[in-house]
């Protein structure tokens, strides 16, 4: 199949699991779903890439799934906010959860490719 067929296919479906988990609520002002979706497609993304993953599969997967699941737009809008609130407690702890915790979320993949393989 032709990969940027797959890659909207696979955006599609990242698309609306993002979408469902977007509509978390805020926990003391901070965007949940976005950092989790970041977090958990920086881990996701991370076995991709270090399982190899064949080049239809990463296209799917890799670029399109992930692609439209983790959202670094959203993640620079709500932060922008923050700062537009002069909220910026909230603003640094939304910039360092979604930072360190999408930089967890690979080194975690990474390290359990390693001990699978």
């Amino acid at each position: 199949m032709e990969p940027f067929i797959l890659v909207g296919i696979g955006g599609a479906i990242g698309s609306i699991f993002r979408f469902e988990l977007s509509k978390l609520q805020p926990f003391q002002g901070l965007p949940v779903g976005t950092a989790l979706v970041n977090i958990l497609g920086s881990f996701a993304f991370s076995l991709v890439v270090f399982t190899a993953l064949p080049g239809d599969l990463y296209c799917l997967v890799g670029i399109g799934a992930l692609g439209g699941f983790t959202t670094f737009s959203t993640f620079c809008f709500e932060t922008f906010r923050m700062l537009e609130d002069h909220d910026h407690p909230t603003m640094i702890k939304n910039m360092l959860i979604n930072i360190a915790g999408s930089l967890a979320g690979v080194y975690t993949g990474y390290l359990l490719v390693l001990w699978l393989v």
